[in-house]
């Protein structure tokens, strides 16, 4: 059974780099939709990687 702190942290990680992702997209002169767009794919990419990794190191 995975931690729900660990888990709760991956994605309060994930979240703020989308964030961050979205911010840089749109001061970078992308749309709102198109940066909105790069930040969630910077949160599913970041998610997936990171559940993978926790999940090879045998936390999850």
């Amino acid at each position: 059974m995975p931690d729900p702190v660990v888990v709760r942290l991956l994605v309060a990680l994930c979240a703020a780099l989308a964030v961050i992702a979205g911010i840089l997209a749109r001061a970078d002169g992308a749309s709102l939709p198109g940066a909105t767009l790069r930040g969630g794919a910077a949160f599913a990419g970041a998610l997936g990687l990171a559940l993978a990794v926790l999940a090879a190191l045998g936390a999850l």
